[in-house]
């Protein structure tokens, strides 16, 4: 029996642009969660998978860039978790600087402990949700802040 090979597109690997409308869900969200400016992604299209967004530069070329094979394009930015999105460590250490809100300052003990106990209690007057998290001048990334205690997402 013959095997019929499948030609890959090669638009296949690059994630599609997001619609005006997703865009606006995206900014909306970054807005009111973290008080990020809309402003500050105007240089940069978002591109979306399945559950991921990327940030990419916009550029006049992007049109011919998608005609090459690439593993990832740009920077993973958010992902969709259980219906929320979720900003990736490499966004908020590139980002964080210009967020206003939702950010939990630590001290240099208190984020190794939560780094290795991945969960740890605290309280906060935050909205449960995502936060940001700083230790000295430096931005680490993501946590998920539940009344009552810290959850970690850092590698």
């Amino acid at each position: 029996m013959k095997r019929r090979i499948k030609k890959l597109d090669p638009r296949a690997s690059w994630p599609r642009p997001v619609s005006d409308e997703e865009r606006a869900h995206i900014l909306g969200y970054l807005e009111e969660r973290f008080g990020f400016s809309p402003t500050l992604f105007e240089p940069y299209l978002f591109l979306a998978t399945a559950k991921n967004y990327w940030l990419f530069t916009r550029t006049e070329h992007f049109e011919a860039l998608q005609s090459l094979r690439v593993q990832t394009a740009g920077l993973l930015f958010l992902r969709k978790v259980s219906g929320y999105l979720k900003p990736t460590s490499a966004a908020l250490q590139r980002f964080g600087r210009f967020a206003t809100r939702n950010i939990v300052i630590l001290d240099r003990l208190t984020l190794d402990r939560l780094r290795l106990e991945k969960k740890i209690p605290f309280s906060a007057e935050l909205e449960p949700g995502y936060v940001i998290l700083k230790c000295e001048e430096d931005f680490w990334g993501c946590a998920l802040y539940i009344s009552g205690k810290l959850i970690s997402y850092l590698p």
